[in-house]
């Protein structure tokens, strides 16, 4: 069962930038950051509010690190903007094999690491009237991170 928007990605060519305007126009402030080696970009989670079901929903803005990831990719071919929706789920698994069963396709065999520690994968945007859309589940977050 999906539970709620646990974040929405953005595509920024500028992640330090992004994160300035988001704090000086909405008050955002960063609850996390990092890097993801495999998925070839640098982020900042920007933290949105806390959920009934004890996680939250966030802002994830995504800077490419390198030419060949799937955001620089993305950002060539589209320029900066809404990237992909995220919904939270408690087991990741259990719900990409329900949604696969229902002619969805599914990017990640098996889910791979995503932000702090939760783990993801990928509905085609094609199954998905056009939106990529991720699956997490979150792992426990006691306090933030930079």
């Amino acid at each position: 069962m999906l539970t709620r928007i646990d974040h929405i990605g953005i595509a920024c060519f500028d992640l330090d930038k992004t994160v300035e305007f988001y704090r000086a126009t909405y008050g955002f402030e960063v609850f996390h950051s990092e890097v993801n080696e495999e998925q070839g970009v640098r982020e900042a989670m920007l933290k949105i509010n806390d959920t009934s079901d004890g996680g939250a929903s966030y802002l994830q803005l995504l800077e490419p690190t390198r030419e060949d990831s799937t955001v620089a990719k993305w950002l060539a071919k589209n320029g900066e903007g809404v990237h992909h929706i995220a919904f939270g789920t408690a087991d990741v698994d259990t719900e990409a094999a329900d949604i696969k069963d229902k002619g969805v396709r599914v990017l990640y065999e098996e889910p791979r690491r995503g932000s702090m520690g939760s783990r993801i994968t990928f509905l085609h945007p094609k199954d998905c009237h056009g939106v990529l859309t991720e699956l997490v589940t979150s792992a426990a977050v006691e306090s933030p991170e930079h």
